[in-house]
């Protein structure tokens, strides 16, 4: 699993689709200003986003 910094607080896990012949899906935890900036991809990337609570 990876995050977008140790210094942020997670909000969201976000799973992303898998490179083209791979089964690898990215997951990350992210924050809300992270987010927010669309660091992590593209909506078109994106399989699903759950909130962290």
């Amino acid at each position: 699993m990876n995050i977008c910094s140790e210094v942020h607080t997670p909000n969201y896990k976000i799973i992303y689709k898998s490179v083209k012949g791979s089964d690898y899906q990215p997951e990350w935890l992210v924050c809300e200003n992270c987010h927010e900036k669309r660091y992590f991809g593209n909506l078109e990337d994106i399989v699903s986003i759950e909130p962290i609570e």
